[in-house]
């Protein structure tokens, strides 16, 4: 794998490394082996899929497409960085350093996600403040919460992304588990 075709290393997880796009500085690319691409499927079909019920999200990063080469499979998506105006950071961090008020912003914006990931019935199997990104702008404060990681669902009858009800009863479990990440991020920040 050359860097010299993806762009700079910005992140590896267990199955995929994600490069820079030295061709658009707004997008990224996540790649995975052949053969070691359960993730990046599994994402490709749940982001086709919301795109063909017309589902959309803030919180969702803009998915370009992939692409399949004899070695890799790659999935080109929005890149979160910060430039002059906008501030990026992993939520765990930004928790680290704001203020009460930022805080307490901060918390609204995840009831408001939460909500319409339940009215919408969007699946992300990976809450985390690793796999969530907080966008400030200068002078205005949160702009925006992106997940970066874990879309769909991995059952393999992945009931929770064609039934509501198994949504919900999934996005709260997924909840639940984000909050005690959370608070112990909130607590030793």
């Amino acid at each position: 794998m050359s860097d010299v075709l993806f762009g700079k290393v910005i992140g590896r997880g267990m199955e995929r490394i994600c490069y820079a796009n030295p061709n658009n500085p707004k997008t990224c690319f996540k790649v995975s082996r052949l053969g070691h691409d359960v993730q990046s499927r599994r994402e490709i079909h749940y982001f086709n899929f919301l795109k063909k019920r017309n589902i959309s999200a803030d919180f969702l990063p803009t998915y370009y497409g992939f692409k399949k080469t004899n070695e890799f499979l790659i999935i080109e998506q929005e890149l979160f960085v910060s430039d002059d105006s906008t501030r990026a950071m992993l939520l765990g961090d930004y928790v680290k350093q704001a203020s009460e008020a930022e805080i307490a912003q901060l918390e609204l914006k995840l009831k408001e996600i939460k909500n319409e990931m339940i009215q919408k019935n969007i699946i992300i199997s990976d809450i985390r403040p690793a796999n969530m990104m907080v966008l400030e702008k200068s002078n205005e404060g949160l702009k925006r919460i992106v997940f970066l990681d874990g879309f769909g669902s991995p059952e393999f009858i992945p009931l929770p992304i064609y039934c509501p009800y198994f949504g919900k009863k999934k996005i709260e479990r997924q909840w639940k588990k984000f909050c005690r990440y959370y608070y112990n991020e909130k607590q030793h920040g």
